[in-house]
């Protein structure tokens, strides 16, 4: 039946609105697809403590057996504590000492750590130890409000990066191990933080806000050659290689809270970990590329779980 009298359509027009309806459906399918973000494993999450605590920063060391991390005592005192994943006890790595600790970061070869130390209001320093906790190093920062931020040891332990506002903006500078030889290696606006090494020490992988959000970035060892690699309009942080130097796995708010992801490492194919309704962040590889350990924090508790990701 045609209303108002209207000319019957030919056969030519009705083919070309079909068409169209067709691939307007196609269109919307694929924005829908674009939107459904599906984790890269199935594997369920297993908790590795269970304090509830608040914690940050696991690092391994000794390969996959132990790892080191930062456990809030309390609201003033942070400690780092070593975690036997064997049997999961855990005891403080420096069980004397007096001051904040945080931030710990271990070379590729084990022989060198280093952390961050809390000197006073607001003065944070580096501490350079070797494998055996003796102290070689004490980088002190400058004076008044002051302190270095993310130090990450390079895969020989020949030298340290680390986060400092020594001329207004943070940016990421390069240093020996003592602290002399610094080589700053970004010169941008904002904030430049979270720096890590690739295992074959060329490339690192940073998170800066230059422009005006948080987002990935790497460059060469030397501060050459810097590449953006994610775009979103949320924070993109935290960023570590995977130990065969594939991948890159990161923190997110891309999706509306703190969320694990894992992107090629020239930020292709970024893939979802984790879908929880609180937080999930600072995430680390196992020795072994294939899994991952992160802080989650579910209802107001903190703890240390592992997933695996598949390749």
């Amino acid at each position: 039946m045609r209303c108002c009298n209207s000319p019957p359509r030919k056969t030519s027009d009705i083919n070309v609105h079909v068409r169209r309806i067709h691939c307007e459906s196609i269109t919307a399918f694929l924005v829908i697809c674009s939107l459904i973000v599906v984790p890269v494993s199935a594997a369920e999450p297993v908790r590795l403590t269970s304090d509830g605590r608040q914690k940050s920063s696991p690092v391994f060391r000794d390969g996959d057996k132990e790892l080191v991390y930062t456990d809030f005592a309390d609201a003033t005192l942070f400690q780092l504590r070593r975690l036997v994943l064997a049997d999961g006890t855990s005891e403080l790595l420096h069980p004397k000492s007096t001051s904040a600790e945080f931030e710990p970061t271990w070379s590729a070869d084990g022989e060198v750590y280093a952390h961050l130390k809390l000197r006073g209001v607001l003065s944070i320093g580096i501490v350079v130890r070797d494998r055996q906790g003796t102290v070689l190093h004490e980088i002190a920062p400058g004076g008044g409000f002051n302190g270095y931020r993310s130090p990450a040891l390079s895969p020989d332990h020949s030298r340290l990066l680390f986060s400092y506002a020594e001329r207004g903006a943070q940016q990421i500078w390069s240093s020996q191990l003592n602290g002399d030889d610094r080589k700053l290696l970004t010169e941008s606006t904002g904030v430049n933080n979270w720096p890590a090494y690739s295992r074959d020490g060329r490339r690192i992988v940073f998170s800066s806000s230059r422009d005006n959000d948080f987002e990935v970035y790497s460059m060469n060892c030397d501060g050459s050659g810097i590449r953006r690699l994610t775009n979103s309009p949320s924070q993109d942080i935290r960023p570590r290689f995977s130990p065969e130097g594939k991948r890159i796995v990161f923190t997110s708010h891309r999706d509306g809270n703190a969320e694990i992801y894992v992107m090629d490492a020239d930020g292709a194919n970024i893939r979802r970990i984790t879908a929880t309704p609180d937080r999930d962040d600072y995430p680390e590889w196992f020795p072994d590329s294939r899994r991952l350990v992160y802080v989650a924090e579910i209802g107001g508790r903190h703890d240390l779980y592992s997933v695996s990701v598949d390749p």
